[in-house]
């Protein structure tokens, strides 16, 4: 039996293999709006081989559940008989998952020019799995039905369970990651989420909500925080006092401002406190993760202040 990491590299060889079909269909597809309707035996056959790489990864993501591992042996094998998605987006939110394509022979101005979610993609009224099943059961009178769009959703679920099940994979370049899709990444800023009443300022739902669609987290490193670098209070409580009026910004606006690397505090004033970071992969946090590790930083930083 395959050991743990060596099955998810296997799962990502795999998409890796799906991933360079697709792209080699750019040779005689033009990957743009006008095409996307575009249909053929070849995407028939690379949408039911993506499903089926689909419906294996969402088998293994739900072994990996506190749901799951609470059956008796005997259910657990009759609940991998049956469909694990509602379980497993239980726990990764992949309903709201986003991603957004970067490669550029990708042609597309409108349809893909935002972020969207794969999981929630319908076609006519259809979703992938009763597309999948409608071209598995009778391909030839539903040919139709395997579009380049519905190929580049399925790739794109697929690529959402790669990251979730293989957390490693944000250690990879990003080309190495996928030539194709970028995921949507959070800033996590311990300030603007800690339990501080002055800070504490954020609509709650729509911070859960701005999680639950990034696949990545970009996250203060601790051991810089705790272990090698020097900090003060005092410059804390001036940023909060320097920066109220940021708090108060709407969600979206804050995340606009940090994407255009306008950072919330005058990074020249505060060159240590923010300046590294490490990037995780999010595998179903909540805010509640995100305060208790603001809480840790924090009570770090007051005990290296009181020695």
């Amino acid at each position: 039996m395959p050991r743990a990491l060596e099955k998810e590299r296997l799962f990502f060889q795999i998409y890796q293999s799906l991933e360079k079909e697709l792209l080699e269909m750019t040779d005689y597809i033009h990957f743009s709006e006008n095409n996307l309707d575009v249909y053929s035996v070849k995407l028939a056959n690379f949408i039911l081989r993506a499903n089926v790489e689909c419906e294996s990864l969402l088998k293994e993501l739900y072994k990996k559940t506190k749901h799951f591992n609470s059956l008796s042996e005997a259910k657990q094998s009759k609940a991998l008989e049956n469909s694990t998605y509602r379980e497993v987006n239980a726990v990764y939110k992949l309903d709201k998952k986003k991603i957004y394509i970067a490669s550029e022979i990708f042609y597309f101005q409108e349809k893909y020019s935002e972020p969207f979610i794969p999981f929630v993609y319908k076609k006519n009224k259809k979703d992938p799995i009763q597309i999948y099943n409608a071209i598995k059961h009778d391909k030839v009178n539903n040919l139709e039905k395997a579009d380049l769009e519905t190929a580049i959703n399925m790739l794109g679920t697929l690529f959402i369970l790669n990251s979730c099940f293989f957390p490693e994979l944000i250690q990879k370049e990003q080309d190495d990651r996928s030539k194709i899709f970028r995921g949507k990444r959070a800033y996590i800023e311990p300030l603007f989420i800690s339990m501080f009443d002055k800070i504490d300022k954020l609509n709650k739902d729509e911070v859960e909500n701005y999680l639950s669609s990034c696949l990545y987290f970009e996250w203060i490193s601790d051991y810089y925080l705790t272990e090698n670098l020097p900090y003060h209070i005092s410059d804390i409580s001036g940023m909060l006092e320097n920066h109220l009026n940021d708090v108060n910004l709407p969600l979206d606006t804050l995340i606009e401002k940090r994407n255009k690397n306008e950072y919330l505090y005058d990074d020249l004033n505060y060159p240590v406190l923010f300046k590294y970071s490490t990037v995780i992969t999010n595998t179903g946090e909540d805010i509640n993760y995100f305060r208790k590790k603001s809480e840790q930083i924090f009570k770090a930083l007051l005990e290296k202040q009181e020695e």
